[in-house]
């Protein structure tokens, strides 16, 4: 890592911005991914990285049956209000309506 910060550190500074300000945002940005970890039932219910469960929409079972994880997904409003969420595949742009049916023990 500090080779990398040197060949980098003059590109960053040439550009005002602060090392700390680099690192933080990088540490920020993993921590936020979501990934699914578990892909169960052909993929009616998926288990993302902070531990919460969701209920795949009928209509997109073929889409996220064929989720291999682990797939970096962004999590979106839907106007659908039985499943009132969209879980978007980053790596293939593809979408499955979905629920949550449990969260994480660090949510509310």
């Amino acid at each position: 890592m500090s080779i990398f910060l040197a060949a980098i550190f003059p590109i960053i500074a040439s550009q005002g911005i602060k090392i700390e300000e680099v690192i933080t945002h990088e540490v920020i940005q993993k921590e936020q991914e979501i990934t699914i970890e578990e892909n169960l039932h052909g993929g009616k219910v998926l288990v993302l990285s902070d531990g919460s469960a969701w209920e795949v929409a009928p209509q997109d079972l073929k889409t996220s049956g064929t989720w291999i994880f682990p797939i970096p997904l962004k999590i979106e409003k839907s106007n659908n209000q039985a499943y009132p969420h969209r879980l978007v595949n980053i790596n293939s742009n593809t979408s499955i309506l979905a629920r949550k049916i449990s969260s994480n023990n660090s949510e509310s």
